[in-house]
C-alpha cells in the first residue's frame, strides 16, 4: 500500500485542533461519495488518515492557533499598526531589501500615496464598529448593567462610561482573535524571536514525523497565514543546519497573502527553493473576490508554480474559505493524492440560487457595513470636536456674554482642531520612525 503524508497548516483565527482536517474530510467525502473513503481516527476523534484502494494518506496537522491566541495577541495591533506598516515598502526599497528590478519607484510611491490616507481611517472605522457592536450585543450590555446595578449613582455612571469607552466588544474579539495573528506573527519572524518561531518549529516537527513514519510522498496543504508559515519553513527558516533539505512533492496554497507579505516584509521572504524534490510542483489557489489572496507574480524564479483561480462559492467573506467545496481545488488534490480526479456533484438549482443570494448579500452588505461604521466613527469624532465649543457657547450666553460667545466658541473649536492635527502629525512621525527602525534592524540582520 502506498503511504503518503499530507501536512495541513491552518490559517488565522481561533481555530480548534482537528477542525481544519474535518473540513478537508468533508470536501473529500463530497468528492468521492459517502462510504468510499476509509477513515481512521485517534482516541480523541480526530482524523489521522484516509485510504482509497491501495493509497493511504496520513494527516499531520500543524496546529498553532494556541500559540497566537487572543491573550497572546493583546497589544499586537493598534490603530497605528497600519500607518506604520505602509512606510515599510518605501524604506525597504531605499535600503535594497525590496528588489528595484521588481518594484519600481512609481509603484511603491503610488501604493504609499493610496494606503497612507486609507490607513488613517482605521481609527474612526473601529470606533464606528464598536458603536454598532455595543448596540447590537444585548448580552454584553446586560452583563455590564448587572455588574453596575448595585453601585452608587456616580460610581455606576463612571463604570458604564468606562465600559462604553474601553470595554471589549465583538470588534476587539475579532481583531485580537483573528486579524492580529498577522502582525504578531510577522513581527516575531522579523525580529527572530517569539511565537512566530514556535509556529515554524511545529511545522518542522510535523515534517520530521512524516519522514520518520516512512511516507513515500509528502504533500503540504496550507491556508491563509499558514501559507506564509509553510513557505518560510520550507525555505529553511528555523530548520536545524544538520537537517537535510525537505523534499515535499507538492505544495498547495489557498488564499495566500505571500505576495503582500513580500511587499511589506520583504526581508522575511527567503529566495530559496522550498523543495529538493526533482518533480516538485506548487499550485496556488486564489479567488478573485478574496482581498487577502492573489496570484504569486514574483515567486516563479525560485519556486516553479502555477496559479489557479477558483470560481464561484462566495463573495468578499466566504471566498477566503471556499476550498473544501471548490471543484478546482478538490479535483487537483484528489488526483495528486489518490490518482483519481474527483469533484463534488453539481449542486441543485436551489442550492446554486441560495449560493448566489448569499454572495450578493456579502458583496452588498460588507461595503455597506464598512461605510456605515466609517460614517458613525467620523461622526463621533466630529461630535467631540463640536461638542466642547457648543458647551462653551451656551455657558457664555448663560452668563450674559452673548456677544463673546460665538467668538470664544469658534476659537475653542479651532484650538481643538489644531491640537488634533498636531497630535496626528506627531503620531505619523512616530509611525515613520518605528518603520524606519524596523527596516534598519532588518538591514543589520542581513
Amino acid at each position: 500500500m502506498t503511504a503518503k503524508a499530507l501536512l495541513v497548516v491552518h490559517g488565522i483565527g481561533e481555530q480548534h485542533r482537528g477542525a481544519t482536517t474535518e473540513k478537508l474530510l468533508r470536501g473529500l467525502t463530497a468528492a468521492f461519495g459517502e462510504g468510499r473513503l476509509e477513515v481512521s481516527r485517534n482516541p480523541e476523534g480526530q482524523v489521522v488518515s484516509v485510504a482509497l484502494g491501495d493509497v493511504g494518506v496520513r494527516f499531520y496537522e500543524v496546529y498553532w492557533a494556541d500559540l497566537l491566541s487572543r491573550e497572546v495577541n493583546r497589544g499586537a495591533m493598534s490603530w497605528s499598526t497600519l500607518p506604520t506598516l505602509v512606510w515599510q515598502p518605501m524604506l525597504c526599497r531605499r535600503s535594497g531589501l525590496l528588489p528595484r528590478t521588481e518594484y519600481s519607484a512609481a509603484l511603491v510611491a503610488g501604493w504609499l500615496a493610496a494606503l497612507l490616507p486609507a490607513s488613517l481611517l482605521a481609527f474612526p472605522l473601529s470606533q464606528g464598529a464598536r458603536f454598532f457592536a455595543q448596540i447590537l450585543d444585548r448580552d454584553r450590555m446586560k452583563r455590564i448593567e448587572a455588574a453596575a446595578r448595585k453601585l452608587p449613582f456616580w460610581e455606576r455612571s463612571l463604570a458604564l462610561a468606562d465600559a462604553t469607552a474601553h470595554g471589549d466588544t465583538k470588534v476587539e474579539e475579532a481583531i485580537e482573535g483573528t486579524v492580529a495573528d498577522i502582525p504578531n506573527y510577522m513581527k516575531s519572524i522579523a525580529r527572530g524571536e517569539g511565537p512566530g518561531l514556535k509556529v515554524i518549529a511545529l511545522f518542522h516537527a510535523a515534517m520530521r514525523g512524516a519522514r520518520e513514519d516512512g511516507c513515500d510522498e509528502i504533500h503540504v496543504l496550507a491556508h491563509s497565514l499558514g501559507t506564509v508559515v509553510s513557505y518560510q519553513a520550507l525555505t529553511g527558516l528555523g530548520r536545524h543546519e544538520a537537517e537535510p533539505p525537505y523534499a515535499p512533492k507538492r505544495l498547495y496554497t489557498i488564499g495566500s497573502p505571500l505576495e503582500k507579505i513580500g511587499f511589506f516584509w520583504p526581508w522575511t521572504i527567503r529566495r530559496v527553493a522550498p523543495s529538493a524534490h526533482p518533480a516538485f510542483c506548487w499550485t496556488n489557489f486564489y479567488h478573485a473576490m478574496d482581498a487577502v489572496s492573489g496570484r504569486l507574480k514574483r515567486f516563479q524564479a525560485w519556486a516553479p508554480h502555477h496559479d489557479v483561480r477558483l470560481k464561484g462559492g462566495g463573495g468578499v467573506i466566504r471566498s477566503h474559505v471556499v476550498y473544501e467545496r471548490s471543484p478546482q481545488f478538490l479535483g487537483t488534490l484528489t488526483e495528486e493524492l489518490f490518482g483519481v480526479r474527483a469533484v463534488p456533484p453539481k449542486p441543485t438549482m436551489a442550492r446554486r440560487l441560495q449560493d448566489r443570494a448569499l454572495t450578493a448579500a456579502e458583496n452588498l452588505g460588507a461595503p455597506f457595513a464598512f461605510l456605515a461604521s466609517l460614517g458613525v466613527g467620523l461622526g463621533l469624532i466630529g461630535a467631540v470636536l463640536l461638542g466642547g465649543p457648543l458647551l462653551v457657547v451656551r455657558l457664555f450666553r448663560g452668563l450674559g456674554g452673548a456677544h463673546w460667545a460665538d467668538r470664544v466658541g469658534n476659537g475653542f473649536a479651532a484650538f481643538l482642531l489644531i491640537g488634533m492635527l498636531v497630535a496626528l502629525v506627531r503620531e505619523l512621525r512616530q509611525c515613520y520612525r518605528d518603520a524606519r527602525d524596523e527596516v534598519a534592524r532588518a538591514v543589520r540582520s542581513r
